[in-house]
């Protein structure tokens, strides 16, 4: 084992260590008073793993990509735990964030029932935009209320929702479930990734026929970068080829526009295209994840493995002594300007850790990675 890699695996402990217990913020008092806190990005929901919805669900799949390594503690019970008492505790209404969790649980036999009664109100009973997408619903101010964003679909979705129906489809042999989820892949494709760009925009309004402030977002176009080489290693050979192209090349196209864009300091900016803003850990973790997952299955030569070198020394600057990832996007709901974007607050955050580890634990993967 190289010292490079021993040291990777002690940050990945810092980090995992200090997500099970990041706290709050402790200027929380005054983030309330901020009169709308949506606009700079406070959601209390998104710190640490007390509650049950997106940031918690990246925080399980950072910690389930740990297992099978010897040199992390086993998870599992953990994450069995946390399912449990957060059931006791009751669980939050069904939308397109809280399904994020489900993408861990799927694999833990006490949770069949909730992971098919999940792939049932996905199918049956989400609410729909034109053309059925998924609509983008998320939680209110509180896990009973739902935020409907009507007619709007995001391209967070597609790892939110639709990379755990595409595995529950395989799972359990059902056709008409991985359809769908191939279905959603292209929908949003098709409305939401700029071909003369080859990035995505944040969002797009059915009812309006607008992608908003047209901004491409760091985070979000992570989102696929991320869960594209899994979906198409997942969905390979279940789709025409016409499908399976289409998702591979725009995947393909995709990373090569982020590889231009990335920042002399390894990191991505939160407005891709625009060096003005603040580059950030978050997105910058998932899309040197994903471009790794892709050299990994084959989707990606190894000339992309200097990008994600550079990301991941970016990376690991920017873990403290206490393992907090620092440089993370406080959450970020769809600007109306791309300067809403910009005053986003910076803060500790679940999905903030278990980024980093996603990304880590992919590195883990790649033997030789940083040392060549």
């Amino acid at each position: 084992m190289t010292k490079v890699l021993t040291d990777v695996r002690e940050a990945v402990l810092k980090i995992t260590n200090q997500l099970l217990d990041l706290k709050r913020p402790s200027n929380e008092d005054s983030l309330k008073e901020v009169g709308d806190a949506e606009k700079i990005g406070y959601f209390p929901r998104d710190f640490g793993m007390e509650e049950w919805d997106w940031p918690q669900g990246v925080g399980l799949l950072g910690l389930k990509n740990l297992a099978g390594d010897d040199a992390f503690p086993d998870y599992r019970e953990y994450i069995k735990n946390w399912a449990e008492d957060q059931i006791q505790r009751g669980l939050p209404l069904k939308n397109i964030n809280t399904t994020a969790p489900m993408l861990t649980l799927m694999d833990y036999e006490e949770r069949e029932t909730l992971a098919l009664e999940w792939v049932d109100w996905i199918i049956n009973q989400a609410p729909r935009t034109k053309e059925n997408g998924l609509q983008h619903v998320t939680s209110g101010d509180t896990k009973h209320d739902l935020k409907l964003n009507e007619g709007q679909i995001w391209i967070d979705t597609l790892f939110m929702v639709v990379l755990f129906l595409s595995k529950m489809g395989i799972k359990y042999g059902q056709q008409a479930w991985i359809d769908e989820a191939a279905y959603q892949v292209n929908l949003h494709i098709d409305h939401l990734f700029n071909q003369e760009d080859s990035l995505f925009y944040h969002g797009y309004d059915f009812d309006n026929d607008h992608h908003f402030s047209e901004a491409y977002w760091c985070r979000g176009n992570s989102w696929y970068t991320l869960a594209a080489p899994e979906l198409i290693e997942t969905l390979k050979g279940k789709l025409s080829s016409e499908a399976y192209e289409k998702m591979a090349g725009t995947f393909k196209a995709q990373v090569n526009r982020l590889v231009a864009l990335q920042s002399e300091n390894g990191l991505w900016h939160t407005l891709l295209d625009d060096s003005d803003s603040y580059t950030e850990v978050s997105g910058s973790s998932a899309i040197a994840a994903g471009i790794l997952k892709g050299i990994r299955l084959g989707l990606l030569d190894s000339s992309y493995i200097a990008v994600c070198r550079k990301a991941v020394e970016a990376v690991l600057a920017n873990i403290a002594e206490d393992g907090t990832v620092l440089n993370v996007s406080a959450g970020t709901a769809i600007g109306k300007e791309k300067e809403d974007y910009k005053r986003i607050i910076i803060a500790p955050t679940a999905y903030g850790q278990a980024l980093a580890i996603v990304l880590l634990s992919e590195v883990l993967q790649h033997e030789g990675l940083l040392s060549n």
